[in-house]
């Protein structure tokens, strides 16, 4: 039995987006967390002792400025090639035009496919046959897929493609091709990159295809168990293909419905509970989350107040870490809407005046700016921490934020309904 490792999108060094460090020591973890994906890779490898691993595209992240990333990961490598392990990588979009990375003295254990057409290598030992071709350039438009060689006969063929397929909704359509277009090739196996998301079946099975997804989440739109595939062939015959968790830090996002809280202290201790279990579920890893409140609630004025909400975020932030210091809180949404009852008519009417106000400004250059003059005060005074929007961006960026937050406050004060 023949087994090999299907890894894509480490992108070595590239920063987590999202999470503020307590501590240098986290800091430093949480920065090294690529890396240690890849590590684990690497351990993972030798303990099964697979004869190779292919990776699928963005080995690296954008163009370094020093060498340091690739050094080291030259020396990973190294490992590998004390193990008898052959690492086969073809580029993506995002390490395509690296100089430097052409400058990496890499061990002769490892094997970059060619940008400009694509190549095949034979592991006559082994009775594989990898094909492959990497980007030449941060956008490749056209169906690299299409030129692939047909399989060689008497042997296991092995595809390597960076490529949204036929497009994605959070990635650029890179190299796109279909999959009659990689079936007709005749391989066994597809080692696909480009999308993040792991597929939990794979996109065919005859042949087999499938996204490893990124080894390590980067940011919350990443979340889940991220890792690599690990394939056992038998001849010309794919047996088995499992996943293989890598990650030290996972995302995820937390929906809490406080619909049913009677006041502050139930809503706290929901959001408590679900921390809890959210990072128990993580069995042992580090747990970025994103907690959301939902729900028409008796304690919509109190979580909507902004001035009460920055007692609220520190509370929600000491429970996190009283319950663990792994835990981080990437962000804190507030989406409820006030519980009503009786008749509501009145607050109903008169918040659809003041709606038809709101309209009326955005639809104003005019009134925008005299608006403009009367929420920066308030911007340079008000405190980030007693707000739940971001301060990124210009004024004019941020005014439709500010807008809805005074939209949110003045229904909750009016007892209107949700819009």
């Amino acid at each position: 039995m023949t087994k090999f490792i299907h890894t894509a999108d480490l992108h070595i060094d590239s920063p987590l987006r999202g999470l503020a460090m307590r501590d240098e020591a986290m800091m430093k973890r949480v920065q090294r967390a690529t890396r240690t994906a890849l590590e684990r890779i690497i351990d993972l490898a030798i303990e099964q002792q697979v004869a190779f691993i292919v990776v699928a595209g963005d080995l690296f992240d954008g163009d370094w400025k020093d060498m340091h990333s690739g050094q080291w990961a030259a020396g990973q490598f190294r490992r590998l090639a004390d193990a008898n392990i052959g690492v086969y990588y073809i580029r993506g979009n995002h390490d395509a035009v690296s100089q430097i990375q052409r400058k990496i003295r890499w061990p002769d254990n490892v094997v970059e496919l060619p940008h400009d057409e694509p190549a095949t290598i034979t592991l006559d030992d082994l009775g594989v046959a990898i094909h492959g071709q990497g980007f030449a350039d941060r956008e490749v438009t056209i169906d690299l897929a299409a030129r692939y060689p047909q399989r060689v006969p008497g042997m296991f063929n092995l595809g390597m493609l960076h490529t949204s397929l036929t497009g994605s909704e959070h990635h650029d359509t890179y190299a796109p091709t279909t999959i009659e277009t990689l079936r007709a090739r005749g391989y066994d196996y597809w080692a696909l990159g480009h999308i993040h998301l792991r597929n939990t079946d794979p996109l065919s099975t005859e042949p087999y295809v499938a996204y490893s997804g990124n080894p390590q989440g980067r940011h919350i739109r990443e979340p889940g168990a991220k890792g690599c595939l690990l394939g056992e062939i038998d001849g010309e015959t794919l047996k088995n293909v499992t996943f293989h968790a890598t990650d030290s830090i996972r995302w995820q996002e937390l929906i809490v419905d406080v619909s049913a809280e009677k006041n502050l202290d139930g809503v706290l201790a929901k959001a408590s509970a679900a921390l809890e279990k959210g990072h128990r579920d993580h069995e042992g890893l580090s747990s970025a989350f994103r907690l959301t409140f939902q729900g028409a609630t008796k304690v919509h004025d109190e979580l909507s107040d902004l001035i009460k909400r920055g007692e609220i975020l520190q509370e929600l932030h000491g429970s996190a870490e009283s319950i663990d210091d792994e835990i981080w809180l990437e962000k804190i949404r507030f989406d409820t809407s006030p519980q009503l009852a009786g008749n509501v008519q009145d607050a109903h009417d008169l918040w659809g005046a003041i709606a038809t106000q709101f309209d009326q400004v955005q639809d104003n250059a005019e009134a925008l700016r005299q608006l403009e003059e009367l929420v920066k005060p308030v911007l340079d005074k008000v405190s980030a921490q007693h707000v739940s929007i971001s301060e990124e961006g210009t004024l004019d960026e941020r005014m439709p934020q500010w807008i809805e937050a005074a939209q949110q406050l003045l229904r909750s004060r009016l007892g209107a309904p949700s819009a």
